[in-house]
C-alpha cells in the first residue's frame, strides 16, 4: 500500500457519547468480575492490583471494537449481525489479554486468569445490553406515532423478504405504517408470531382481514408472484379502495447508484403479466460473447438498448452501439459509459443501415464477430401508411447489413423479427418476413457462420407501443379506444424477452427461425381494464370505446405455423428447421429470393405502383404452408387479402 493510500485510510468516527458509555460499561464489568471471582474479602486487595493495567484491558476492547467497526452501527438499528460483531470484538479482545498475561511478569500475572473469562461475558451483556434497550425505546416511540398517524398494515408473505420488511416498517417513521400481521399461504406458518406480529391467514382469508382489522395497506413481499397471483390480489383489495403495493427490489439493474430506492413501490402492469421466469443457462451466453467485437444495431431502441446492456454484462472485447437517431444513440451510450469511462470499449455510431457505403466503412474498420439486428420500423399503422420507406429501412437496410456481414466475414448474426412475419396481414410483417428470407439465404453463402432469426411478439414498454398511450387517455378521462373486443396479443417483459433472444442465439443452426414461447394471448380489453383497476378508476368513470381494426392488424397473432417445430434445451424456445422455407427447396431458390428482394427495393425507391404487388408477390412465393385455424392461434387474415384491403 503507497504512503498516499495509507494517508485517506479513515478511522470509523467515534461518538463521545456512545465511548463514554462503554467505558463506563466496561469498567464496571471488570470490577464485577473480580468482585464475582474472589469474594468481598479480597476484593480491595485484587482492585488495587489491577489498577495499573486496568487501562490496557479497556484500551484492547476500544481498538478491537473500533477494528470491528461497532462504531459504524446506530444504536437505534442494531441487528443480529452487528451483535455477533461486537461478541468477536469482545472475544479477540479477551484472547489478547489472557495471551498478555502469560508473558507480562508482575501483578497481571498473579491475577486469577477466570476474571478475564468472566469479564467478556459481564461486557458482553451490558455492552449489548444498552444498545438493544436503545433500540427498543425507539421502536416504542415508533409504534406510538404509528398508533396515532401510521397506515394500517398487511404484508402479504412471511418469507423472508417479509421480516425484513417488517423489521424496516418498525424502524421507520417515514413509511408512515403500522404494521397489523401477515398474509401468507404457507399453512405451515399460519398463527405463527414474526417480529412480534401475527400471521393473521392465507391469500384466500385476505378479505375477512381487511374488513375485521380496518386495514388501509397491503405489500407484497414475496419475490416472483405470478400475474396470475397478483391479478386476484388487485381485484380483492379494489372492493375496499386499497390499491396495493410491492416490496422493491434490492438491487434493481435499471437504477443509477444516484437514484433513490424506495422500499415499497406501486404494482405495474408488468408485474400483472409476469409469470415465473426460467432459469437461462449463462455459460453458452458467455462464450458466444465474452472477449468479442459485438456490434447492435437500433441500439437506441427498446430492444436494441436491453440487448447492449445484457451484452455488455458478458464482458465483450468490444460493444458497437449503432442507431440513425441521435437522441436515442446518445441516450444508450451514456448510460453505458457513465460506470465504465471506458472510451474505447463502447463506440457509439450514427449510421443508417440504408446508406451503404457509409456502412461497410464502419464494417470494415470494427469487423464485428458478432451482429445482433434489431433495427426496424416496427409501428404497424406508420408503416401501413409508408410502403417505400418501410421497404428502404426494413428490407433495404437488412441487405445492406448483411451483404457487409458477409463480406467482413462475420460468423454470427441474430435478426430480431416479430410474429406479426407469420401469414402477415399487412406491410410490417410481410417485410420482417422478407428479412426472415434473406437471413435464411445469407446463411447459405457464410462458411462457418451461424446466420438466424429470433421471432417473438409485443413486448411491455417499448417505446411507442400501446401501454403509455392507454394510460395517457386513462389519466385524461378517457374514452379509452380499442380497436377490437376480441383483439388478443402475446406480451413480454423486455429484459426476459431478450434474454431468451441471447439464449436462442447460441441454440439455432444456420438459417433457422427461433420462436420465444411468450405464455398465453392475453385480450387487450384485459389490460386496459387491468390498467384501469391500478391506476384508481373503473370503467364507469373512463369508458372503453372500440373504433374498428385498422389496415394491416390481425385480431391475433401467431408465432408457430407448421406444427413441426423443433424443441431445443430451453422450454421456452423453439426452433422452425430450414427457415421456415419448406423442407427440400432448391438451394438455387435463395438466389431468387435476394434477387426479387433487389428488385422490391428498386420499385420502392421510385415509388413504382407495383411495389405492393412485388412485396405480396415475394413473400406468398417462400411462405410455408399455414395451419388450419384453430382456436389457439385465432383466424388470420393472409397477406395477400390484408394488402389488397389496405391498397
Amino acid at each position: 500500500m503507497s504512503f498516499r493510500n495509507f494517508a485517506n485510510l479513515r478511522l470509523p468516527r467515534v461518538a463521545a457519547k456512545h465511548l463514554f458509555v462503554d467505558l463506563c460499561i466496561i469498567l464496571l464489568s471488570l470490577t464485577g468480575a473480580i468482585y464475582l471471582r474472589v469474594g468481598p474479602a479480597q476484593f480491595e486487595h485484587y482492585i488495587t492490583t489491577l489498577g495499573s493495567f486496568a487501562w490496557l484491558i479497556v484500551a484492547l476492547k476500544v481498538g478491537t471494537m473500533i477494528a470491528f467497526r461497532c462504531y459504524a452501527v446506530m444504536w437505534r438499528y442494531i441487528s443480529s449481525i452487528d451483535a455477533v460483531r461486537l461478541a468477536e470484538a469482545i472475544a479477540l479482545s479477551t484472547a489478547l489479554t489472557l495471551a498478555i498475561s502469560f508473558f507480562i511478569r508482575g501483578n497481571l500475572f498473579l491475577m486469577p486468569r477466570s476474571v478475564f473469562i468472566i469479564d467478556a461475558l459481564l461486557a458482553l451483556v451490558g455492552l449489548l445490553g444498552v444498545r438493544m434497550a436503545r433500540r427498543l425505546v425507539h421502536e416504542g416511540s415508533n409504534r406510538k406515532s404509528e398508533s396515532a398517524q401510521g397506515k394500517r398494515t398487511v404484508i402479504y408473505g412471511a418469507g423472508q423478504n417479509g421480516r425484513h420488511l417488517a423489521q424496516r416498517i418498525k424502524l421507520d417513521n417515514s413509511l408512515s405504517s403500522q404494521l397489523v400481521g401477515f398474509v401468507d399461504d404457507d399453512y405451515a406458518k399460519q398463527k405463527l408470531v414474526i417480529h412480534g406480529v401475527p400471521v393473521l391467514g392465507t391469500g384466500g382469508d385476505l378479505e375477512a382481514i381487511i374488513q375485521d382489522k380496518q386495514v388501509s395497506q397491503v405489500i407484497v413481499a414475496i419475490p416472483h408472484l405470478s400475474g396470475a397471483s397478483l391479478r386476484k390480489l388487485v381485484l380483492t383489495t379494489k372492493k375496499f379502495n386499497i390499491r396495493p403495493r410491492i416490496m422493491s427490489k434490492v438491487s434493481d439493474p435499471s437504477a443509477r447508484s444516484t437514484d433513490k430506492v424506495d422500499v415499497v413501490r406501486e404494482i405495474n402492469l408488468a408485474d400483472l403479466l409476469n409469470h415465473p421466469p426460467r432459469d437461462i443457462d449463462l455459460k453458452s451466453i458467455r462464450e458466444l460473447i465474452h472477449g468479442r467485437c459485438v456490434l447492435v444495431t437500433g441500439a437506441g431502441g427498446s430492444i436494441g438498448s436491453e440487448i447492449v446492456r445484457q451484452v455488455m454484462s458478458y464482458d465483450p472485447n468490444r460493444l458497437l452501439l449503432l442507431d440513425h437517431s441521435e437522441f436515442n444513440l446518445y441516450e444508450t451510450d451514456s448510460e453505458l459509459r457513465l460506470p465504465t469511462a471506458d472510451q474505447q470499449r463502447v463506440v457509439p455510431l450514427l449510421v443508417d443501415l440504408k446508406n451503404l457505403a457509409l456502412l461497410e466503412r464502419v464494417i470494415k474498420q470494427y469487423s464485428p464477430d458478432v451482429i445482433f439486428h434489431a433495427a426496424a420500423y416496427k409501428h404497424v399503422h406508420l408503416v401501413e401508411a409508408n410502403l417505400e420507406s418501410a421497404i428502404l429501412n426494413n428490407v433495404g437496410g437488412t441487405l445492406n447489413l448483411l451483404k457487409c456481414a458477409l463480406s467482413a466475414d462475420v460468423k454470427y448474426f441474430v435478426n430480431i423479427s416479430t410474429d406479426k412475419a407469420v401469414n402477415p396481414a399487412g406491410i410490417m410483417g410481410a417485410t420482417k418476413r422478407v428479412c426472415e428470407l434473406l437471413v435464411t439465404a445469407y446463411s447459405k453463402k457464410i462458411k462457418g457462420g451461424r446466420y438466424c432469426s429470433v421471432r417473438f411478439g409485443n413486448v411491455l414498454g417499448s417505446s411507442g407501443s400501446l401501454i403509455p398511450l392507454l394510460k395517457e387517455q386513462i389519466k385524461n378521462g378517457g374514452p379509452i379506444t380499442l380497436t377490437h373486443p376480441d383483439m388478443t396479443r402475446f406480451f413480454m417483459l423486455i429484459p426476459e424477452a431478450v434474454a431468451l433472444v441471447l439464449k436462442a442465439s447460441t441454440i439455432s443452426k444456420a438459417g433457422e427461425i427461433c420462436i420465444l414461447k411468450m405464455g398465453d394471448p392475453i385480450p387487450i380489453v384485459d389490460i386496459a381494464k387491468n390498467l384501469l383497476i391500478l391506476m384508481g378508476k373503473s370503467s364507469d368513470e373512463v369508458p372503453i370505446v372500440f373504433t374498428g381494426s385498422r389496415p394491416g392488424e390481425k385480431l391475433f397473432e401467431e408465432l408457430y405455423i407448421r406444427g413441426d417445430e423443433i424443441e431445443t434445451e430451453h422450454p421456452d424456445i423453439l426452433v422452425i428447421p430450414h427457415g421456415d422455407i419448406p423442407d427440400g427447396t432448391n438451394p438455387v431458390i435463395f438466389d431468387d429470393i435476394e434477387a426479387m428482394a433487389v428488385d422490391l427495393i428498386r420499385l420502392a425507391e421510385i415509388g413504382n405502383p407495383e411495389t405492393r404487388v412485388h412485396l405480396n408477390k415475394l413473400v406468398k412465393q417462400f411462405q410455408a404452408a399455414s395451419p388450419e385455424v384453430g382456436p389457439e392461434s385465432g383466424p388470420s387474415m393472409p397477406l395477400s387479402k390484408g394488402l389488397t384491403q389496405s391498397h
